[in-house]
């Protein structure tokens, strides 16, 4: 009895010390992402998982780690792709430990810029998988809505891109960029008073936007001209 007692005793100090010893990884995984220090927090979060491949705060904290390392990558217009690509299998695989909500929205935007970069690097790759999974993952991630619909314009599938530009509007007025989009679609189809209406919805969004301000501008200048030449 004795024996077995000094086991288990001794067997609680192991987990005791195992469970400090994670912990401590975690912690130190969170401060040095917290502070911008990836590197660190990469080696303190793969570290936590060298112990347990299952430890969703390590998962969860090197998606995050790699996913800010990409991000600063894009700020400064250096090469994105296998940083996104990391950061995408990192999620895949957390996704596979946490499917809760939680992770979504940082999944669904790794997706998009995974995307993003892969097109940067071949205009003709289809991405359209990686786009329809970010959208299953988070729905108003309108970003990758209006990168899927400039694809589709791109493969003439006029309709269907409309329809996501309207869509997007719909559900939020304020994505400046779905207004730019859809009516430069309707200005090379000529239709001008149907550009003007959506450039001009679109800068009483957002009054910054030199877009559509000067496209609003070119639109008005044109619908003035065909009413003057009598083609309104």
């Amino acid at each position: 009895m004795v024996g077995k007692s000094l086991v288990f005793a001794a067997l609680a100090l192991s987990m005791g010390v195992l469970c400090a010893c994670r912990d401590g990884l975690i912690s130190r995984g969170n401060d040095a992402l917290r502070i911008g220090d990836y590197d660190r927090a990469v080696k303190n979060f793969s570290a936590a998982l060298d112990d347990n491949p299952l430890d969703r705060d390590a998962r969860y904290g090197l998606a995050l780690s790699y996913y800010a390392i990409a991000e600063d990558k894009e700020k400064l217009k250096g090469e994105t792709l296998p940083l996104w690509e990391r950061t995408v299998a990192e999620f895949r695989i957390l996704w596979n430990v946490d499917s809760t909500s939680k992770i979504r929205q940082a999944y669904s935007n790794s997706l998009f810029y995974l995307a993003k970069s892969t097109l940067g690097n071949n205009s003709r790759a289809n991405v359209l998988p990686l786009l329809d999974r970010s959208i299953a993952l988070d729905s108003a991630n309108y970003f990758s809505f209006n990168l899927k619909a400039l694809i589709f314009e791109n493969l003439g599938r006029i309709d269907e891109a409309k329809d996501i530009y309207v869509y997007t509007i719909t559900r939020d007025s304020s994505f400046v960029s779905a207004y730019v989009n859809l009516g430069n679609l309707y200005w090379r189809e000529g239709d001008v008073p149907s550009a003007w209406d959506i450039w001009s919805m679109g800068l009483k969004q957002d009054s910054t936007s030199r877009s559509l301000r000067y496209w609003t501008a070119v639109a008005e200048d044109s619908l003035k001209s065909m009413i003057d030449s009598g083609k309104l």
